[in-house]
């Protein structure tokens, strides 16, 4: 079972300060968190319906969406965070 992207959903716009009926940018926000979801698939880490990579998901999605201007590289937290999910999925497998 993979992520649940209408939780994910709720989290992302209480970490960008939304009202839960503000559904502006729903659309838009369902997109970066499905993109998010993709990229971290690409690295080779199959998501789970976890806590901690639902976490990851929303963290990765607001980090996208805050610096989508800028060319600054991927914060070491965010950074660290999916590399140690990465190599979790590897010892465990």
């Amino acid at each position: 079972m993979a992520v649940n992207t209408e939780t994910a959903l709720t989290l992302v716009k209480t970490r960008l300060n939304r009202l839960p009926g503000d559904t502006s940018l729903d659309e838009y926000l369902a997109k970066r968190i499905d993109a998010a979801i993709g990229e971290i698939e690409a690295t080779g880490i199959a998501l789970t319906d976890s806590v901690a990579d639902l976490m990851l998901v929303v963290d990765y999605s607001v980090w996208a969406y805050q610096n989508r201007d800028q060319a600054t590289g991927m914060p070491d937290w965010l950074r660290l965070r999916r590399r140690e999910r990465w190599v979790q999925q590897g010892v465990s497998e």
